[in-house]
C-alpha cells in the first residue's frame, strides 16, 4: 500500500527516530551528565542497551513494511462524530477520577470534601501531602474496596476516549459540554497537586497534546491549520498544562529533592555498597562559584537527570544477578501486589529489584523497565519484548495515521508513556489504572483488526471499526 502525498515518509518514521533519539540521549546522560554513576558490568550493560534500541527499531520496520495489515482498504476515511457518546463517557471519567482521587491521597471518603485545602496546601507545600501518602498512618486508616477498585481498573480506558471526543468534536461540542468534558479531564492535574506529585500532571499533558497532534497530521495538508484554528481554546488550555506541569515539577523537586545535595544522599538512601553516587566534581564546583542563577539551573539539571536515569543504575547492578523466573508477573507491580494480597503469592523474592535491595532500594528507588521485564524472560530475552514493543508501536501508529483508526488514536498516549519512562521503569503496567486502559485497548485494536479481515475473507459487511 502506497503512502499518499498527505501521509509522507517522514510523518510515517518519525516516532521511531524521536523515540531512538529519546531513549539514546537519556543513555548519554547517563553517562556524561552531572551524575557520577558507578556503573556495575559496564560492558555488558552497554551491549545490552544498544541490542535493545537496535530490536525496537528492527520491530517498527517490520511493521512499516507489513503496514496493509494495520489499515482496511475498503474503508472509507472520513472524520466520525463521537458526541453521541460524550455523557457516558463524562460519567465513566467522573466515577474514575473520584475513586482515583480517593485512592491516591488516601482518604477514607469517596467524596474529596478536603480538596481545596488540600489543593492549596499541594501548590505551597507538595511535600506535605508526598509525606503523608507514604506514612504508615495513611496506610492504616486507608482501606481498599475490590468491587470499586476492579469498577477503576474496567472504566480507566474511558479517559483517553474522554479526551478523544473533546479533540475530534471541539467544534461541534456545546459550551457546556467543552466547559464540564474539559475540567473532568483535567481533575487528575488536581489531585495529583493534592498529594504534591508530578504523575497525574504529566498524564493529562502527554494525553492531551498526543492526540491533538496525531488528530491534527491526519488531516490533509492544507485542512490542518483550519483544524487547529478551530481548536484555539483547548490547544491554549494543553500548552498550560504543559506549562504547570514544568513549573510545578520543578516546584515539587526543589522540595523534595536537595538539588546537588540530592545525589549524595541516594546511596545512604538505598543502603549502597558499591561506590558512593555522586554530582561530579568540576560539575559542582562550576555551579556553586557561577551565581545563584547557575546554582539554581544546575539543581535542577541534576534533579532531572537522576529522575530521567537511575533506573539504569538498578539495571547495571541487576546485569549479573541469577534469573528466577516471576511466570509473567515480574513485569507489573500491580500484579506481584495483587499476587501477594489475594493469593498469598508472593513472587517479589524472585525478582531482579528485590536480590538488589541491599545495594539499590527495591521500592524507594527507580528500575529500569528493562529490568522488570527481565524478571520474566532475563536481559537477554528483553530483546524480544523491544522487537514487539517496536512491532506493536510501528502497527499502532500507522493504523492511526493512515487508517484514522480510533482505538489506535487513543493507544498513542499509553505508548508514548510507556516508552518515555523506559530509563526509569515500567511505568504503565506498575499502576492499575494505565495497566488495565493498556488491556483494553490493545484487545479492542487487535479485535478491530481480526474482524476487519474476517468480515473481507466472508464478504460480509457491517464488520469494519
Amino acid at each position: 500500500m502506497s503512502l499518499s502525498a498527505r501521509h509522507s515518509l517522514i510523518l510515517l518514521w518519525a516516532p521511531v527516530f524521536f523515540a531512538l533519539l529519546y531513549l539514546s540521549f537519556s543513555l548519554l546522560m547517563f553517562k556524561y551528565g552531572p551524575i557520577d554513576w558507578p556503573i556495575k558490568n559496564e560492558e555488558v550493560f552497554w551491549v545490552l542497551n544498544f541490542s535493545y534500541l537496535v530490536m525496537f527499531f528492527l520491530g517498527f520496520c517490520l511493521a512499516i513494511w507489513n503496514r496493509p495489515w494495520w489499515v482496511d482498504r475498503e474503508r472509507v476515511l472520513h472524520p466520525r462524530d463521537f458526541s453521541v457518546f460524550f455523557w457516558p463517557a463524562c460519567v465513566c471519567v467522573f466515577l474514575v477520577v473520584l475513586i482515583g482521587h480517593r485512592n491516591l491521597t488516601m482518604s477514607s471518603s469517596y467524596v474529596p470534601t478536603t480538596i481545596f485545602s488540600d489543593f492549596l496546601t499541594g501548590l505551597i507545600s507538595p511535600e506535605k501531602g508526598y509525606v503523608y501518602k507514604l506514612s504508615e498512618e495513611a496506610k492504616e486508616n486507608f482501606s481498599g474496596n475490590p468491587p470499586v477498585t476492579f469498577l477503576y481498573g474496567a472504566l480507566s480506558f474511558s479517559k483517553l476516549i474522554l479526551i478523544y471526543i473533546l479533540v475530534a468534536g471541539w467544534p461541534k461540542l456545546s459550551r457546556r459540554k467543552k466547559t464540564i468534558g474539559s475540567f473532568i479531564s483535567i481533575f487528575p492535574i488536581i489531585t495529583g497537586v493534592c498529594v504534591g506529585t508530578n504523575k497525574p500532571i504529566f498524564d493529562v499533558a502527554l494525553g492531551f497534546s498526543s492526540i491533538i497532534l496525531i488528530c491534527a497530521l491526519i488531516q490533509p495538508g492544507f485542512e490542518r491549520l483550519h483544524f487547529l484554528k478551530e481548536r484555539f481554546v483547548i490547544i491554549l488550555m494543553t500548552l498550560s498544562i504543559i506549562i504547570f506541569a514544568g513549573f510545578y515539577y520543578q516546584h515539587t523537586m526543589s522540595v523534595r529533592a536537595g538539588g546537588l545535595e540530592y545525589a549524595a544522599s541516594l546511596s545512604s538512601n538505598s543502603n549502597s555498597k558499591v561506590s558512593e553516587i555522586r554530582v561530579k566534581p568540576g560539575f559542582q564546583e562550576y555551579c556553586e562559584s557561577s551565581g545563584d542563577w547557575t546554582l539554581k539551573i544546575c539543581s535542577l539539571l541534576s534533579t532531572g537527570t537522576i529522575y530521567m536515569t537511575q533506573g539504569y543504575y538498578g539495571m547495571s547492578l541487576s546485569t549479573d544477578v541469577p534469573l528466577e523466573t516471576t511466570y509473567g508477573m515480574g513485569h507489573s507491580k500491580f500484579l506481584l501486589e495483587a499476587l501477594r494480597k489475594y493469593l498469598d503469592i508472593d513472587l517479589n523474592p524472585r525478582t531482579f529489584q528485590h536480590k538488589i535491595d541491599d545495594q539499590w532500594s527495591a521500592t524507594g528507588q527507580w528500575h529500569s523497565a528493562y529490568s522488570q521485564w527481565a524478571n520474566d524472560v532475563g536481559f537477554a530475552g528483553v530483546v524480544l519484548v523491544m522487537l514487539a514493543l517496536g512491532f506493536y508501536f510501528g502497527g499502532v501508529w500507522v493504523s492511526a495515521l493512515i487508517g484514522r483508526n480510533d482505538i489506535a488514536i487513543c493507544s498513542i498516549p499509553l505508548i508514548m508513556t510507556l516508552i518515555l519512562f523506559i530509563p526509569a521503569n515500567n511505568q504503565i503496567f506498575n499502576i492499575l489504572g494505565s495497566f488495565a486502559s493498556f488491556v483494553v485497548l490493545f484487545t479492542a485494536w487487535t479485535g478491530c483488526l481480526v474482524i476487519n479481515k474476517f468480515g473481507r475473507c466472508a464478504n460480509r459487511r457491517g464488520y469494519t471499526c
